[in-house]
């Protein structure tokens, strides 16, 4: 025969034979099985189709202490299994059932120490469904749809109960009445595995505490592959009442908890769970139950938690974070870092920062051109405001960061000519760095201080080689190698320039008279701000004829800036009658009628403007209820008080209108006080009070 028509032959018969196994396979898969081993005591029942097929399979061997009755279509645990007076070992596994219940078959259930039901759709496991299982040892429902466990189904009943399967269904959480078996007995031991699910924590139905647990305890949970992202230890210490966790904590010498293969966010929310990690592993450095690691962020995925440094558990901000930056908690250094690039247009400092003992601000905006003091500069560890457009800093910046705990000043490469003289007194402490390099300074009389004071803090004012003079005969030369007697300002002059200066002073002298004339309400405010002085010069008097001299309206999240006007207010010598909405308002009348009595009732409306208050209806109410009063007697006054950057979006039509056509006052103004002083008359008292300032 041809080797060819050889090959075609051994095919044929090779296709033959697979095709009578599979016949056999498929015969085999839906054939009735009654299988007994009496040396085992243990019955298989597989197909088990039809109902009397297995019912006289299971009287043919009531003896029966382990029953395998698997790939049957079961839909629930069936009651004639009641026959088997000696079952001990039950699985059920690979059927349909959807509800447990032991109903009708208590004898039986009582005497079950070890039950599976794996591979079956179980998705809610009810109270009372195994309170007969008093025997029960062993529970498997892995690769179930589980979502829900009722409280109260595993309970004290449950009493021999120690190995719990759960793995690959769809609980959410873990719920301490897993181990109701620990308010038994002192003595204990139970472990529950869940792992693939979709767990995210703890609860506790049974107010178990810690108490409930000792030393010979075994509390075991394994959950591989879920869903946890945090763990928060204070949560939990409450929850289990863990008080005194060093006395508590050894109650759990035997137990554990397996968290790993979760995707923890490893942010400041978890720092102290890795504190807790390295006191464990420092205790046990082989128990793999202390290796769980991260999920996220992408750059510590896969670090373990207790080896990422305590500088890299960082958490967003974003109350307070100035618009176009981005702020960034590190809870293990009590740090909060704002950065903020060309997006922040702001011409100086934000006005309010997230709050915090220690501040790392860098600011990378060429918007920015000025450097202000702020009260949180006194917080600051690091303020980075180099490569911006800073040409003008306020010398009070410096006494603030000389108050503080700065250690870091970097002002590199903006445009300042001149730094202010109050650095010549900064107290420099051990290790403080301060940068001003790449600034084009002018090298002239008025510099000279500028460097004796570099050269006495060559430790402290770094890369001073590359601080330099911008212009004149020295450009380009480090400020330190100037000769001290060209640091100079030129002062000769011609008979021409003499004329001229001589002119120009007196046209200067007739130009300063009219702008006192002018300005005289601005000159005052200096006086009353820089020398307490001309608090009563030239002000407005009113008598007073209605119930309050002014009407504050405001939101009441701004209640402690408006606290301090109002503290500033009564404190005035006469002082001033201020209504405020939550102190004054009657009781019984609605907000509505509240503000339109106040509003007639007082001689002054201070409108307190922030985006709080844009965002209040009540507060829009009060603005256009006071304005229509101003439009309507001018005798009446209104003062508007901007307290912060306003959100051009909130703005409303009217408003915008009056800040457009009317002056108003910047709370943030250096002289706001004196400013508001100016705007508001002096109350005279009416004929039946004494006038406080006639009888000064």
């Amino acid at each position: 025969m041809a080797e060819k028509e050889i090959n075609v032959l051994l095919c044929l018969v090779l296709i033959y034979a697979s095709a009578r196994c599979w016949n056999v396979e498929l015969l085999n898969s839906t054939h009735f099985v009654c299988d007994y081993s009496s040396y085992y005591s243990k019955l298989v029942i597989r197909n088990g189709y039809v109902e009397q097929d297995v019912k006289e399979c299971l009287q043919s061997h009531p003896e029966t202490k382990t029953l395998e009755y698997t790939h049957s279509k079961l839909k629930t645990v069936p009651i004639y299994l009641g026959v088997l007076k000696e079952l001990t070992n039950l699985d059920l596994s690979y059927n349909e059932i959807s509800s447990v219940s032991f109903t009708g078959m208590e004898n039986t259930c009582k005497r079950i120490s070890n039950l599976v039901l794996d591979r079956n759709v179980i998705r809610v496991l009810r109270k009372g469904s195994l309170d007969c299982l008093e025997s029960l040892e062993k529970l498997s429902i892995a690769n179930n749809t589980l979502e829900r466990i009722e409280n109260g189904t595993f309970n004290t009943k449950l009493k021999s109960l120690y190995d719990i399967h759960l793995a690959f269904n769809n609980l959410t959480h873990i719920d301490s009445s897993l181990y109701s078996k620990f308010l038994l007995s002192t003595d204990t031991r139970v472990k529950v595995n869940a792992s693939f699910n979709n767990i995210i924590g703890f609860t506790n139905s049974i107010n178990m505490t810690i108490n409930d647990i000792t030393e010979s305890s075994s509390m075991i949970a394994i959950l591989l592959h879920n869903n946890f992202t945090g763990f928060n230890i204070k949560y939990y210490f409450n929850m289990f009442n863990i008080t005194q966790p060093k006395r508590q904590l050894p109650r759990l010498t035997k137990s554990g908890f397996d968290l790993r293969f979760n995707p923890f966010i490893c942010d400041c929310a978890l720092y102290p769970l890795s504190q807790a990690l390295n006191v464990c592993h420092a205790m046990d450095p082989d128990d793999p139950y202390f290796s769980i690691t991260c999920g996220s962020p992408i750059s510590l995925q896969g670090m373990m938690v207790r080896q990422v440094r305590k500088e890299q558990f960082n958490c967003s901000i974003t109350q307070n974070c100035p618009a176009s930056c981005t702020c960034t908690e590190t809870i293990a250094l009590n740090l909060i870092t704002i950065r903020c690039n060309d997006g922040f247009l702001g011409k100086e400092l934000p006005l309010s920062i997230p709050a915090a003992d220690n501040l790392y601000i860098s600011m990378k905006s060429q918007h920015m051109t000025k450097l202000s003091t702020r009260q949180y500069l006194q917080n600051v560890t690091v303020l980075d405001v180099s490569d911006c457009s800073i040409n003008d800093i306020d010398p009070s910046v410096v006494h603030t960061l000389d108050g503080g705990i700065t250690n870091t000043v970097y002002l590199h490469g903006n445009n300042l000519e001149y730094i202010p003289r109050t650095f010549q007194n900064f107290n420099f402490s051990k290790g403080d760095i301060l940068t001003i390099d790449g600034n084009p300074f002018k090298c002239d009389c008025h510099s000279l201080w500028m460097k004796k004071w570099l050269l006495s803090n060559t430790k402290h004012v770094i890369h001073q080689d590359k601080i330099r003079c911008s212009v004149g005969p020295d450009a380009d030369r480090p400020v330190v190698a100037v000769p001290d007697n060209e640091f100079t300002c030129e002062t000769g002059l011609t008979l021409k320039e003499i004329i001229i200066i001589t002119v120009a002073s007196m046209a200067g002298t007739v130009f300063l008279a009219m702008l006192i004339v002018c300005k005289f309400n601005s000159i005052q405010v200096i006086m009353i701000s820089n020398f307490g002085v001309c608090t009563y010069c030239f002000r407005r008097r009113k008598k007073r004829r209605l119930q309050y001299d002014i009407f504050i309206a405001h939101s009441c999240e701004d209640d402690v800036t408006i606290g301090n006007i109002v503290d500033f207010l009564e404190s005035q010598s006469p002082s001033y009658q201020v209504c405020l909405g939550e102190r004054n308002f009657q009781l019984g009348r609605t907000i509505s009628e509240n503000i339109l009595d106040t509003i007639e009732s007082s001689h002054t409306t201070l409108m307190a403007i922030s985006n709080n208050f844009l965002r209040s209806s009540w507060c829009s109410m009060e603005f256009r209820e006071a304005h229509m009063r101003f439009l309507r007697d001018r005798n009446v006054n209104m003062v508007l008080i901007v307290l912060e950057d306003l959100d051009e979006e909130l703005i409303f039509k009217e408003l915008r209108l009056y800040l457009q056509t009317h002056v108003y006052l910047k709370f943030t103004d250096r002289y706001f006080l004196a400013e508001l002083l100016q705007n508001i008359p002096i109350m005279i008292p009416s004929d039946k009070e004494t006038d406080p300032l006639l009888s000064n």
